[in-house]
C-alpha cells in the first residue's frame, strides 16, 4: 500500500505537468514552433489628416456619421500654424450649398470662421490666423433631407501668412537693419528670403531684399529677380536716379568734367505699365504709362550709360542716369521697362 502512494505521489505532479503545459513542435532545422497565439483586435483608425493643397473626399452617411443638433458631421484633422493664412473648400457631388465647416481646438473651443463670396471658408479671427500652433478638428457639417449619403470633397489651402504675422515679421527685420553692418546685412537677407519663401504674395519685402542686392552687395542678377517679383505682386521698386533739371544730356562742365548742368537727384519707380520719375523728396516729377512710351534707349556718353524714354505727348525725351551711370545698372532698368510697362513688343531698338 505504501508503495502504491509513494508511486502516485510522483507520477500524479508528472501528469499534471503534462496536461497543462503548452505542446511545441520541432522542424528539421531544431526550431520549435508553438500554439499560435490570438492576434489583437486592431484599433479603430482615426480620423484622416489633411494636407494643404490636396483634396480630401469623405462621405456624410446617416448610418455611420455622427450626429450633433439634428445635422450629421465627419471629422478630419488639421496641423496648421497661428501664422498661416488658410481657405477651406468643401464641395459636394451634388453641388449642396448648405454644407457647413466647423473647427475645434484642442479644448474643444469653436474657431470661427466665415464664407466668402467665392464659397471659401476662411478664418474669422482678429488676426485671420488660428489662435496657437498645433492639432484641430475640422469638421464638415451637413443635414441630408432624403436620407441618402452625400460623398464631399474638403480642400484646405495655404496662401502664406496672414497680414498681421507678415507685418509683424518685416517691420522686426526692418527695424534691425543697418546697411552699413556686413553681419546685419547677411542676417537681414537671409531673413527676408526667408520671409518671401513663407509669404511670395507681399511685395515689400521682394522690395527690399532688390534694393539690397542691387545697392549693397551687387548681386544684379538676385536684384533682377527679386525686382521682378515685386511688381508681379503689384508692389514697384526703387532705383535712384540723377537727371538735369530740363531733361538736357550729359556734357562738359567748367570744371572738365562730364556731367549734368543743372543736376538733380531723385528716384525712378517701376510698377505695372508705369514709370514715375521723382525728386530726393520724392515728388513726382513725371508719371509715364506704358502707351504713352513710344521708344526707350540706352545711351553711352563718355563711359557713361544714360537711359533715354521718347513719349508721344512730351517734347522733350527724358534722360536720365542710374546713380553709378554703371552699364549693369542701365542694363537692369531697361528690362524692368521693357517686361513690365512698355513690352518687348513696342520697345525702340537700344543704341
Amino acid at each position: 500500500m505504501k508503495r502504491q502512494l509513494i508511486s502516485l505521489i510522483f507520477i500524479l505532479p508528472l501528469l499534471c505537468l503534462f496536461f497543462s503545459s503548452e505542446i511545441y513542435a520541432q522542424d528539421g532545422s531544431g526550431k520549435l514552433y508553438g500554439p499560435s497565439k490570438p492576434e489583437k483586435p486592431s484599433p479603430p483608425p482615426g480620423p484622416p489628416v489633411l494636407t494643404f493643397g490636396v483634396e480630401k473626399q469623405g462621405k456624410l452617411n446617416p448610418k455611420t456619421s455622427k450626429s450633433v443638433s439634428g445635422s450629421l458631421f465627419e471629422e478630419m484633422i488639421l496641423n496648421a500654424n497661428s501664422e498661416d493664412s488658410l481657405t477651406f473648400r468643401v464641395e459636394s457631388e451634388s453641388g449642396n450649398p448648405a454644407l457647413g465647416l466647423k473647427i475645434l481646438d484642442k479644448n474643444n473651443k469653436e474657431v470661427p470662421v466665415a464664407k466668402d463670396p467665392s464659397g471659401n471658408f476662411k478664418i474669422a479671427t482678429s488676426t485671420g490666423g488660428l489662435p496657437a500652433n498645433g492639432k484641430y478638428r475640422v469638421r464638415v457639417i451637413g443635414a441630408l433631407t432624403e436620407g441618402n449619403a452625400l460623398t464631399f470633397k474638403l480642400t484646405v489651402n495655404r496662401l502664406g501668412l496672414t497680414t498681421t504675422a507678415f507685418s509683424q515679421r518685416f517691420t522686426k527685420i526692418y527695424n534691425n537693419y543697418r546697411d552699413n553692418d556686413p553681419a546685419s546685412v547677411q542676417a537681414t537677407v537671409a531673413k527676408l528670403e526667408e520671409l518671401v519663401k513663407d509669404d511670395p504674395s507681399h511685395s515689400t519685402a521682394f522690395e527690399r531684399l532688390g534694393i539690397i542686392y542691387l545697392e549693397i552687395r551687387k548681386d544684379y542678377e538676385k536684384a533682377e529677380w527679386a525686382m521682378d517679383q515685386a511688381i508681379k505682386v503689384n508692389g514697384e521698386v526703387r532705383i535712384r536716379i540723377s537727371y538735369d533739371n530740363k531733361w538736357r544730356q550729359l556734357t562738359k562742365l567748367r570744371s572738365g568734367e562730364i556731367g549734368f548742368e543743372d543736376k538733380r537727384n531723385g528716384w525712378l519707380r517701376i510698377k505695372t505699365g508705369q514709370v514715375t520719375l521723382s525728386d530726393a523728396k520724392d515728388k513726382e516729377v513725371a508719371l509715364l504709362h506704358g502707351q504713352q512710351i513710344q521708344e526707350l534707349s540706352k545711351t553711352l556718353v563718355a563711359s557713361n550709360n544714360m537711359i533715354t524714354i521718347t513719349t508721344a505727348n512730351t517734347r522733350k525725351p527724358y534722360i536720365f542716369a542710374p546713380e553709378g551711370m554703371r552699364q549693369v545698372d542701365a542694363d537692369l532698368i531697361v528690362k524692368l521697362i521693357q517686361n513690365h510697362v512698355v513690352g518687348k513688343a513696342t520697345v525702340g531698338d537700344l543704341r
